[in-house]
């Protein structure tokens, strides 16, 4: 995989990732082996989130170009309890980041949200312009994702306002990448599906939350697809197409399992759908999760893209028809959603 415009960027200061153990850390890890650009992928081990010192010492000594923030914290019912501490990894140290390479020449910065930043204020898939909140609605998880997103964007309009000079002939830009039920290299629902199928004759899953299933891997691809293009500063919305529910999901996910030869004590019609007031969750997950991708496509439109954009469908059963082997053989059993 090779793109043109890195070619414009200081070998000399590498592409620094913050989250490389997580599912799209691990994703972009692949996705970025092959450029002849010094990369750096940090864990928790290397840069602590929650300090200050911490973020402005790892800056200082790469000096990047391009910062790609995959690291968040995202136990959604934990957090109502650490919140300070979500806090200070989703909002904290995004808004530390952005004031760093908002004042870089040519610097980027991709940032990872979610569709959680939404509180079932629309029947139909949100769009960037839509107002996000409110405030009091969102779970922990979700005032924090936004407040995130909010400090990226004051600290680069901070610095254009500034009018640094440093930048004048190469603005520096942000890309916020909203997704949704992002699935990939770790634990994640569909893994867990497939090894309750194994063992469990009936499962009841949550029918009435609807969202899009999401590739890490096709997630990173993107990232990069963006960060090669002259795709203006903003917040996007990166989905495949369609939409589909937790017990959809679910469904899809055991009917791929057994196309590929796996024999699974749960069939596709002992999958039961159940609302979600019947599903015990200590904080409230959104109904809407539907995030529209019409600003990406255009977007996209514009650069050397020439993939079939995808739909969800086809994404989950390529992931299962690769992996599903390696989870059936994990012990864990994890819970249902």
């Amino acid at each position: 995989m090779s793109y043109s415009s890195f070619e414009l960027l200081d070998h000399s200061r590498p592409i620094v990732v913050f989250g490389r153990d997580g599912q799209v850390g691990r994703a972009l890890q692949i996705c970025l082996k092959d450029l002849k650009v010094p990369t750096v992928f940090l864990g928790r081990a290397d840069c602590d989130l929650t300090s200050e010192s911490s973020i402005v010492e790892v800056l200082n000594r790469y000096q990047p170009q391009v910062i790609i923030n995959a690291a968040a914290y995202t136990a959604v019912d934990k957090a109502e309890a650490e919140r300070d501490l979500a806090f200070a990894i989703n909002a904290k140290a995004p808004e530390l980041i952005a004031r760093y390479i908002a004042n870089v020449a040519h610097g980027i910065l991709v940032h990872y949200s979610t569709d959680y930043v939404f509180a079932d204020t629309s029947q139909t898939a949100y769009l960037e312009t839509d107002i996000a909140g409110p405030l009091e609605q969102l779970s922990a998880y979700g005032q924090s994702k936004l407040a995130g997103e909010q400090a990226i964007e004051e600290a680069f309009n901070l610095a254009h306002d500034s009018g640094n000079a440093k930048c004048q002939d190469g603005l520096p830009r942000y890309l916020i990448l909203r997704t949704s039920w992002v699935y990939g290299d770790g634990e994640n629902f569909i893994q867990k599906i497939l090894r309750l199928a194994a063992k469990h004759a009936q499962l009841e899953i949550v029918n009435d939350q609807i969202g899009v299933p999401t590739s890490a891997d096709w997630l990173a691809k993107m990232s990069m697809q963006m960060i090669d293009s002259n795709i203006e500063s903003g917040i996007y919305h990166v989905v495949p197409d369609g939409e589909t529910s937790w017990h959809g999901l679910a469904v899809l996910a055991i009917e791929a399992a057994i196309a590929q030869g796996e024999c699974l004590d749960a069939k596709p019609e002992n999958v039961i759908p159940i609302p979600t007031v019947e599903y015990s969750m200590k904080v409230r997950r959104p109904y809407n999760s539907r995030l529209n991708n019409t600003k990406l496509k255009k977007a996209l439109s514009s650069v050397s893209f020439t993939e079939k954009y995808p739909e969800w469908q086809d994404q989950v059963r390529a992931y299962i028809k690769e992996n599903v082997v390696k989870f059936l053989s994990m012990g864990m059993v994890g819970e249902s959603h």
